[in-house]
């Protein structure tokens, strides 16, 4: 059975979906994870306490964090490497 895909998990500071807070990526080729990858990401807005609860990550997790934009490059890379990209 050929399984290859990238799975994409976020979390999200507030309810907001641009509030990105983490992000992963994982490779899975023929079914077997050959790589995984995450960053906490500063939103650069207010976390609400609901989200927090959820996953554990605030203001201060992520303070030293890059933004988004800064990270960008970075998670396109992963997402193309082996994939056809626009």
């Amino acid at each position: 059975m050929n399984l290859t895909f990238k799975a994409i998990d976020i979390e999200t500071a507030n309810a907001d979906r641009s509030s990105i807070c983490q992000i992963g990526i994982v490779n899975v080729v023929n079914g077997v994870v050959v790589s995984a990858w995450q960053s906490l990401i500063n939103p650069e807005c207010h976390f609400d306490s609901f989200n927090t609860r959820l996953h554990g990550i605030d203001e201060q997790t992520v303070q030293h964090s890059p933004t988004l934009t800064e990270i960008h490059d970075e998670i396109r890379q992963i997402l193309c490497r082996r994939m056809r990209c626009s």
